[in-house]
C-alpha cells in the first residue's frame, strides 16, 4: 500500500499527489479492472450534489463499478443528469437510483443565503429552491433545503418515460437518502 501526503497545494505537487494515487490503483485489484475493461454492470445509480468531501463509493463502502455516480450542485435534475441516470437504467441495468443529500451542503447555504437580497446577482443554485419557511431559523431553512434537494429530483425522476415504465413494473426503485456530515450515517427516505 502506498501513502501519498499532500506537502504543497502548488499545481505541479498536486499533479504528483494524483499521479501516485494512480498508481496505487494500477496495482489494486487487477482482477477487477481487468473485468470492468469488459464492461461495467452497477447496481445502483446516486445522484449526489458536486462536493469533494461526500463520496459515494466510500459512504456505501463500494469498489469499482459498483456504483453508477452523477453528479449535479444542488441535486438539480436537467436534461443531463436525466439522461445520464436513464442510460444506467436501460443500458446497465441498474435497478436502484438514490438521490443523496447531505448535512453541511454548501451550494444549500449559498442559495438560502441569496434569499435575503433577491435584487443582487442571482446564484444559480438558488433556482433549486422551492418554498423555503423564511419565519425559520437559517439553520432550519438549510435543513429543510437540503431535504427538499432529495425529495425534488425524486419527485422529477418519477415522471421520466422510461423511468415510469420500470417503476411501474417493479423493476426499478427511486429513493432518497440523507447522508450526515457529523454522524457519517444515511438516513434513507
Amino acid at each position: 500500500t502506498c501513502i501519498f501526503v499532500i506537502q504543497s497545494e502548488e499545481p505541479d505537487n498536486l499533479e504528483w499527489t494524483l499521479q501516485g494515487w494512480s498508481v496505487r490503483m494500477s496495482i489494486e485489484e487487477p482482477e477487477r479492472r481487468q473485468r470492468l475493461e469488459k464492461g461495467q454492470h452497477p447496481f445502483a445509480v446516486v445522484l449526489e450534489g458536486s462536493n469533494s468531501r461526500v463520496l459515494p463509493e466510500l459512504v456505501f463502502d463500494q469498489g469499482l463499478g459498483d456504483l453508477f455516480v452523477t453528479r449535479a450542485a444542488d441535486n438539480v435534475v436537467d436534461v443531463d443528469v436525466t439522461a445520464s441516470i436513464e442510460y444506467d437504467t436501460d443500458h446497465l441495468s441498474t435497478k436502484l437510483t438514490v438521490v443523496m443529500g447531505h448535512t453541511s451542503c454548501g451550494a444549500v447555504r449559498a442559495a438560502v443565503n441569496y434569499l435575503p437580497d433577491p435584487n443582487g446577482e442571482q446564484a444559480e443554485v438558488g433556482t433549486a429552491i422551492i418554498v423555503i419557511d423564511t419565519i425559520q431559523s437559517r439553520e432550519k431553512q438549510i435543513q429543510q433545503t437540503v431535504h427538499q434537494n432529495v425529495e425534488q429530483p425524486v419527485q422529477r425522476l418519477s415522471p421520466v418515460p422510461d423511468l415510469r415504465k420500470s417503476l411501474k413494473g417493479g423493476s426499478v426503485k427511486i429513493a432518497g437518502a440523507i447522508y450526515n456530515m457529523h454522524t457519517g450515517k444515511v438516513a434513507l427516505k
